[in-house]
């Protein structure tokens, strides 16, 4: 639909944004290649070209930035942003993404209201922000409506009730065509809530999170939840160096992270993430 739609208007920005954002969501979680992840990057130049401060390029643009390690970048993008358009939604929408990614999840959900405020249709990543909370009775509330994959399910798994979560995944396996990345994420959790250690393993090891690294915290918790706090450690180091921050009240709190908090390297894995958190607090202006 939106090829159509350029074809008759070329020169329509916002169209160019929605390919952008549909390409690079294509690129994370089709099964098949139907759009190669430099088309969303070329999609997203070119309505910047037309329009440079169209309010949904630079919210969807912002979901692509950091999924490329370029979260900080768009925290400041944002922020400037917000200073010339202090009611824009979208922006603060991006924010929601941006600073989870950046370990402020406070700021995440303070931005979620604002935009909410704003715009009650507006859409965000708060779902994900209230699970890394542990808030996960809301998470699976603010889930609700959307296309359902993990996120619930982990957050049922923490809860306690493991046959709803594996009822769920095991649906949404067998139902829906998945993505590598996806499909990996899925069945590594369901493995480990069979109590297939090996399995589990094994799909974690043989995902891909070069596009999403705020899987590979999940991952760390499932690791952790296994008690391989070692393997668990390491996840949230890549997951750091890649541009996710795994937020301190996470690391100190979650309920599937409890093997790292005993492991002899948590002090300086924690104190990573607190330096990084008060780097980016500095340039967050969310309150």
């Amino acid at each position: 639909m939106l090829w159509i739609c350029l074809a008759e208007n070329p020169g329509f920005a916002p169209a160019w944004a929605w390919l952008g954002r549909c390409c690079w969501f294509l690129a994370k979680f089709s099964p098949l290649e139907a759009a190669p992840a430099d088309l969303a990057s070329a999609a997203f130049r070119r309505a910047f070209a037309i329009d440079p401060d169209l309010a949904c390029a630079h919210q969807f643009y912002t979901l692509m930035q950091v999924d490329t390690g370029g979260a900080r970048d768009a925290c400041v993008r944002l922020v400037e942003r917000l200073e010339r358009h202090p009611g824009e939604a979208e922006s603060l929408a991006g924010l929601v993404h941006v600073l989870r990614f950046r370990g402020l999840l406070q700021e995440s959900i303070d931005a979620h209201h604002r935009a909410a405020d704003l715009d009650p249709a507006i859409v965000t990543s708060i779902p994900h922000t209230l699970f890394l909370a542990g808030d996960y009775a809301s998470a699976i509330a603010s889930y609700g409506g959307r296309a359902s994959y993990y996120l619930d399910a982990a957050a049922w798994a923490a809860l306690g009730d493991h046959h709803r979560a594996r009822t769920l995944l095991r649906e949404r396996l067998n139902k829906t065509p998945l993505s590598e990345l996806l499909s990996g994420l899925m069945k590594s959790l369901l493995s480990l809530l069979e109590g297939d250690t090996e399995g589990s393993i094994r799909h974690m090891e043989t995902t891909d999170a070069a596009r999403d690294p705020e899987i590979l915290v999940y991952f760390a918790r499932h690791y952790s939840e296994m008690g391989l706090a070692t393997l668990a450690i390491d996840a949230l180091k890549r997951g750091a160096q890649a541009g996710f921050v795994c937020a301190p009240e996470t690391l100190n709190s979650d309920v599937w992270l409890e093997a790292i908090r005993k492991h002899p390297n948590f002090g300086l894995l924690f104190e990573d993430s607190t330096r990084r958190v008060t780097a980016t607090r500095k340039i967050s202006p969310v309150d």
